[in-house]
């Protein structure tokens, strides 16, 4: 086995942390979108590139449109697969071949013109890797987000963008997990030296060593890594070099390398559509979104499709109170129960007064609310020496004779919106607290956290295993 070259010099360290952070903010919206890899399919397949076919297929199996209605069945043509996963048409011949001989994968061309289609055996998936993992075989129901979690394992972010850098799948596979470690890394304010051993690669990732060699001599030739010696003993360390990786993402051609657009790039994004019998299907975009930390277990995207998040968002339009009434909002209540109407007295009016301010009001129907409110600001600003009806009779007598201009009405009318505007927003955020409450407690969420929380452990017990930080390159 060759010895990985050391392109680095100990004391030419002149990483910033800083810089780095700048660095992954850009880069970042410039990867695009990511597949969501199982490491542990490539047990069971014995090849990288099968499982990556093999994680998109669970994805448009679980997430496709229109499959449950095809019973499994989805299209899927070669340009598709490669601007999705990055494989090319031969290899993705040979990962067919070795799902096929799993008895994971069924082919079947479909229509006029006949065009390949694909289905999942989920039940002889499940089984295998129920096997594998060492629990009783039996139906998988795959849109059980935690039971679909706990077979298939952890995930792994890959970005196809990547791999077109790169130059392969292995390559953009390697690159992407790297990446991950380096933005781990600079979070914690440590360097950005990925201390990782061949066989954690392997343990990681999948790949073989000779696999590994041949990425890492791919991203080396495309400048965007630099591996180094360092310690006692001498360990292989290696590191992204985020500047030409940033220049080819974002084709300056003054960058090592080829300049590769982000945009020219072939995305992941292509979702699976329904079978098509006569002429093209439309397109979706994909539900992957670039997340902005490691990725999560594979999971069923939720458009509210549970009861309980579902009610809660109908129940946004409810005209009960969040918080229980004050005593004036209580009052103001009754005033308009007595009323017989939804006109808003002030609040220091008393029962029988807001009676006899009806009976005035009646009078001139159409300014009624104004002369209340404006009665409401007088009130307010203590205005108002005498008796409150009195007060009110003068206004409807002006209100009569067209003399009437509301001075102070606009200002309580405008802050009375403004109160049951609040009043709302408490409202929905109340029912947006309830759902997130809701969404916390499914089977699929404590999965998710479960996960995100072994896959910290185990970046931890990397960070203890690396060297001490005063022995960097």
């Amino acid at each position: 086995m060759s010895e990985w070259r050391c392109t680095a010099n100990a004391g030419d360290d002149t990483w910033e942390s800083g810089n780095h952070n700048r660095e992954l903010a850009i880069i970042w919206p410039l990867l695009g979108r990511h597949i969501a890899f199982h490491r542990r399919l490539v047990d069971l397949t014995e090849s990288v590139k099968a499982a990556l076919l093999l994680s998109q297929t669970i994805y448009w199996t679980r997430h496709g449109r229109d499959v449950a209605r095809t019973g499994g069945w989805f299209l899927k043509t070669t340009e598709q697969w490669e601007m999705e996963t990055g494989l090319s048409a031969k290899e993705q011949i040979t990962a067919r071949e070795v799902l096929r001989e799993l008895a994971i994968l069924n082919e079947q061309r479909i229509g006029i013109p006949a065009k390949l289609h694909f289905r999942l055996c989920v039940d002889q998936l499940g089984g295998m890797l129920a096997n594998r993992i060492g629990k009783a075989s039996a139906p998988l129901d795959w849109a059980d987000g935690a039971a679909v979690a706990e077979l298939l394992g952890p995930s792994l972010a890959y970005h196809r963008t990547l791999a077109g850098i790169g130059g392969g799948v292995h390559a953009g596979l390697l690159l992407s997990r790297a990446l991950y470690l380096t933005r781990l890394q600079v979070k914690r304010q440590l360097d950005a030296w990925v201390r990782n051993s061949a066989a954690r690669w392997t343990q990681d990732l999948g790949l073989t060593r000779r696999e590994q060699e041949t990425a890492r001599r791919d991203l080396e030739r495309a400048g965007v890594w630099e591996e180094a010696l360092i310690g006692i003993p001498r360990s292989l360390v290696a590191r992204i070099r985020m500047d030409c990786l940033l220049a080819l993402l974002a084709g300056d051609e003054s960058g090592s390398g080829q300049p590769v657009a982000a945009h020219d790039l072939p995305g992941c994004g292509i979702p699976a559509h329904r079978l098509s019998h006569n002429g093209e299907s439309s397109l979706r975009d994909t539900h992957i979104l670039v997340p902005p930390k490691a990725p999560d277990q594979i999971h069923q995207n939720r458009h509210h499709s549970f009861a309980e998040s579902a009610n809660l968002h109908i129940q946004r339009s409810t005209s009960d109170s969040v918080q229980p009434l004050s005593a004036a909002e209580a009052r103001r209540d009754a005033g308009r129960s007595q009323s017989g109407g939804d006109l808003i007295f002030p609040d220091a009016l008393l029962p029988e007064e807001r009676v006899a301010a009806l009976r005035l009001i009646r009078r001139c129907e159409d300014q009624a609310q104004a002369l209340l409110d404006e009665l409401s600001g007088r009130m307010q600003a203590r205005a108002v020496r005498t008796s409150p009806i009195a007060y009110l009779r003068g206004l409807v007598n002006r209100a009569i004779a067209g003399q009437f201009v509301p001075e102070l009405a606009p200002r309580v009318a405008a802050a009375r919106r403004r109160r049951q505007e609040e009043l709302v927003q408490r409202q929905e955020r109340e029912a947006e607290d309830k759902r997130l409450a809701a969404e916390r407690a499914t089977p699929e969420y404590k999965a998710r956290a479960a996960a995100r929380r072994e896959e910290i452990r185990r970046m931890l017990d990397l960070m203890r295993t690396r060297p001490q930080s005063g022995k960097r390159p």
